[in-house]
């Protein structure tokens, strides 16, 4: 089991740096605004203005986490579905409308996907293994399998992450790309795993992934099975889109509480740590990802 040792999420919802805040959740209406934290109090002054929304965001859960345990992070992993928005469309219209003059760097340069891990990893001043991974609405359990082999090579505290953010520009496309069912959102999550169990710490089992469309019924069945499980120890169920699973009484859809976003099942996981913390709630989490129905995944989590 990968035990988790910290974790923090921004989102549309007030939950940074709080437990047990499901009394508090609520559906996200069309237009709602991304509750940001003081970044000052992680960020300094001068660093701040210069950096986008989600390399805020970033930076800030990165740095809670830091908080929280007594050593340096010895490997990070990033996901992101889209990366740098902000700053990837500044850099492109700044192309569009200028001519003859030289370009300044900075927006391409935080226009990339791997800013958010390299940013990270400059203000922390952590040489340690640090790498993105970019698997559109699979980002965060791709991040997340490759810290788990991080671990299983004795990693002790692994920082894993994802983030996505939004620009007004996409609104014009989202009904032709994706469902308009729920806003465009933004959000980071990040967490620290490793080994080390701890009497009231939460822990995830297993992470397993799906590149093509498969009945879930059977896939989830067959997965619960490999790790010695049946459904009637499952106490939650997340899941994004509607889906039929008869098995389980307790499902839940994330989905009206995050928002779209391609890392919005890294939400949902703070969500199942969060659940487990509550010590009226008994059983696992089984937190499937079907954002995408070519591209799944299913997350097992279990008191420790």
């Amino acid at each position: 089991m990968y035990i988790l040792q910290a974790i923090a999420s921004i989102s549309h919802q007030e939950v940074f740096q709080k437990e047990l805040f499901w009394s508090n959740l609520h559906a996200l209406e069309a237009e709602t605004n991304i509750q940001h934290p003081d970044y000052k109090a992680f960020i300094p002054a001068n660093a701040l203005r210069r950096l986008s929304p989600i390399l805020r965001m970033g930076i800030a859960c990165a740095k809670s986490c830091q908080e929280a345990i007594s050593e340096p992070f010895d490997s990070i992993s990033v996901g992101t579905g889209l990366g740098c928005l902000i700053d990837t469309e500044k850099f492109l219209v700044t192309i569009n409308t200028t001519s003859g003059d030289i370009l300044s760097p900075t927006a391409f340069i935080q226009s990339t996907h791997n800013t958010i891990s390299g940013q990270i990893s400059l203000d922390l001043k952590n040489h340690a293994y640090n790498m993105t991974h970019t698997q559109n609405t699979l980002s965060f359990e791709v991040a997340l399998l490759d810290g788990m082999l991080c671990v299983d090579e004795g990693k002790k505290h692994v920082l894993v992450g994802a983030a996505d953010e939004t620009v007004p520009f996409l609104k014009r496309l989202q009904p032709d790309i994706v469902s308009d069912e729920y806003p465009l959102t933004s959000g980071a999550t990040f967490m620290v795993i490793g080994s080390e169990n701890k009497s009231d710490a939460v822990g995830i089992v297993a992470c397993e992934l799906s590149f093509k469309q498969r009945d879930l019924t059977t896939w989830v069945d067959a997965f619960l099975a490999k790790h010695q499980m049946t459904a009637a120890q499952i106490g939650l169920v997340l899941h994004y889109d509607a889906l039929e699973l008869n098995d389980f009484q307790n499902k839940l859809s994330y989905a009206p509480l995050v928002g779209y976003n391609m890392s919005a099942p890294a939400f949902a996981a703070h969500l199942a740590v969060d659940w487990l913390k509550d010590s009226a709630n008994q059983g696992a989490v089984l937190l499937i990802n079907n954002m995408d129905s070519n591209k799944q995944a299913l997350t097992l989590f279990q008191k420790a």
